[in-house]
């Protein structure tokens, strides 16, 4: 087995309210189809909408994961995820185990709070994975202008595993702003350095027993 690869992403200088992700991005072959997580799910959840969410090991195609927002957008994020499994149908795969040695994040507080190094109530990785690119994504005006609809499953699967990832808001300044994300959802450009160890394991039908959706 080799050992976990260690990450460490330096504090950002630029002046701005909040960093997006702070992470790793990297493409798998188009065959992993089949997603195997822990952490919440099998909704999208992100920092700060998770609650309705159930944190537990769940299984789900990767294309299922994908919501069909009107206007394209990143979509279908997974919150404190501790692993996740790429499957193809034969049983072989990659296994991501993912631990983060930094602080713990702040608890929710009501009031909100300052923004910190993670978001706060942050246990695990913010995880999403798509057959569409982000620039594709952010460059697509509607959802029936997404490229290569026809030939989805061929297409690579863009993986994004970040150990910050800001909130999507709808609760900021206590709610009296509600397209607005609370400050403690928030990452702190300049709270860093930010360091994560993520173990990659190759799996197969042998060693691999979740199976389906």
């Amino acid at each position: 087995m080799s050992p976990p690869l260690p990450v460490q992403l330096s504090r950002c200088e630029a002046k701005l309210a909040s960093l997006p992700r702070v992470g790793l991005r990297f493409a798998l072959p188009n065959r992993f189809g089949q997603l195997t997580w822990l952490g919440y799910g099998p909704q999208e959840s992100y920092p700060d909408r998770k609650a309705g969410s159930d944190w537990t090991v769940h299984c789900r195609d990767v294309d299922a994961s994908h919501v069909q927002y009107i206007v394209p957008s990143e979509n279908g994020g997974k919150a404190d995820v501790q692993w996740a499994a790429f499957t193809a149908s034969s049983g072989e795969g990659l296994l991501l185990e993912y631990s983060c040695d930094d602080a713990a994040a702040e608890v929710d507080d009501p009031r909100d709070g300052k923004a910190k190094q993670r978001p706060a109530m942050t246990k695990g990785a913010q995880l999403s994975a798509s057959r569409y690119s982000m620039e594709e994504l952010e460059n697509t005006s509607h959802r029936h202008l997404l490229p290569h609809q026809a030939n989805l499953q061929s297409r690579p699967i863009h993986v994004h595993l970040d150990t910050a990832h800001c909130g999507v808001g709808g609760v900021g300044e206590g709610g009296s702003k509600l397209w607005a994300t609370a400050s403690q959802f928030m990452v702190n450009p300049s709270d860093g350095p930010w360091t994560f160890s993520l173990l990659l394991t190759p799996i197969d039908s042998k060693t691999w027993l979740h199976r389906g959706s």
